[in-house]
């Protein structure tokens, strides 16, 4: 077992059997005494709610208030008002949550909304009216897949029904105070393609590391970047082992693996998170909303095409940047002005090679100039976009677009 911490507090243990073994020291430790656990159909028909159940209890010291089936994941104000109801009226002092990304984003957003004493959620998107801690409400997180870093990162996605957007809400509240990674919740709640997608999402926050915005800027960003320790996770999952490990994990659904790249994916997201969504991320995003396609199937066209503006529009700078990585000698034997272009290609390489050999051929998509137009405009006025410090540049982005 491990236990780490980044800058925006959550802590992190994993471990590759029986992880949710320590949630009642958690929990204790946090002050908590009544708990809502809250997950979804499929993990309670599965059975793990109640080994959660069970790990919480503890005597008189603990006991289980509630226990929450969100039932419409696609129903976010709806999800966020019962769950908000339920915790409320059973006198509720602590959350435990496992689920999916999606998930864990209304519970974080819930637990702000309990904090803050802020029952309107479309508050929370002006991060001016958001307001300091009133109430402590612990929360700990049990992911049953890997690729996004929900479960331990300050932001959240809310779908605006009214406006069709998809909102970001950033708040040191919505930092989890525990993520638990469990290497058996983790095996046994992803299929094959989850586990495709899980890598790719994972390869899309490394490379997130190293987008560039500006030549000025490169030095800046990957200061920050260095600051979270990003580097180190950075090179172990995507440079000096790109194609090995992850074939390896995908192939042997191996729950200490499993476990381990889970943890690397944790890691990303809370040293991205000071830098809010990357640039991979945001295009994606575009592309599913334009294209009608779920976000994972966008993700091998977004990671190309931010690698080709990176290596396009910083040229050099970029190559640069790669050297403050570890990893960068399996690169060496390459002059100076081509190395940037094979680590791309190996990446770029890498992205399809997965999808082709374990995808369902929906995963090759079009763009044509039309889609490509629209694409840029979602970017220019998505909040994902908007929010983020880094400053990007749609029109060269859709520049290097195919």
């Amino acid at each position: 077992m491990r236990y780490s911490e980044f800058s925006n507090g959550t802590k992190i243990i994993d471990k590759d059997r029986g992880g949710i073994g320590s949630l009642n020291k958690i929990l204790r430790g946090l002050g908590a005494s009544r708990i809502m656990i809250i997950g979804d159909k499929f993990l309670l028909s599965e059975g793990y709610l109640d080994r959660i159940k069970e790990r919480v209890l503890d005597g008189d010291k603990l006991t289980v208030g509630a226990v929450y089936i969100c039932e419409d994941i696609q129903d976010s104000a709806g999800a966020l008002r019962d769950m908000y109801f339920v915790y409320m009226s059973n006198n509720c002092d602590g959350i435990v949550v496992c689920g999916s990304g999606k998930l864990i984003d209304y519970v974080k957003i819930m637990r702000l909304s309990v904090s803050a004493q802020v029952k309107d959620v479309k508050k929370f998107f002006n991060n001016s009216d958001i307001g300091r801690k009133v109430v402590d409400v612990p929360l700990v997180t049990v992911p049953c897949r890997f690729g996004l870093g929900n479960e331990c990162n300050a932001m959240a996605v809310f779908y605006d029904s009214d406006k069709k957007l998809s909102r970001n809400i950033f708040h040191e509240l919505l930092s989890p105070d525990y993520c638990i990674i469990d290497g058996e919740i983790l095996a046994g709640n992803m299929s094959d393609n989850e586990v495709v997608y899980g890598i790719l999402n994972t390869l899309g926050r490394a490379i997130d590391g190293l987008i560039a915005i500006k030549r000025a800027r490169v030095g800046i960003n990957i200061k920050k970047v260095d600051i979270h320790n990003v580097g180190e996770v950075f090179s172990r999952v995507v440079m000096t082992d790109l194609r090995d490990k992850s074939l390896d994990l995908f192939e042997s659904r191996d729950e200490k693996k499993f476990a381990r790249y889970a943890l690397d994916s944790a890691y990303l997201a809370k040293g991205l998170d000071c830098n809010g969504m990357g640039m991979i991320y945001s295009t994606a995003l575009a592309i599913s909303d334009v294209k009608k396609i779920g976000y994972s199937q966008s993700l091998p066209i977004a990671i190309r095409t931010s690698l080709d503006y990176n290596l396009r529009y910083c040229g050099e700078k970029y190559s640069q940047a790669l050297w403050a990585f570890v990893g960068w000698e399996e690169y060496s034997q390459y002059p100076s002005g081509a190395r940037s272009k094979a680590f791309v290609d190996c990446v770029k390489s890498f992205a399809d090679n997965l999808l082709n050999k374990y995808g369902d051929g929906e995963n090759q998509i079009k763009l044509n100039d039309d889609d490509r137009q629209e694409i840029v405009n979602k970017m220019a006025y998505n909040p994902h976009m908007l929010n983020n410090p880094r400053y990007f540049d749609p029109l060269a982005i859709k520049a290097v677009m195919r």
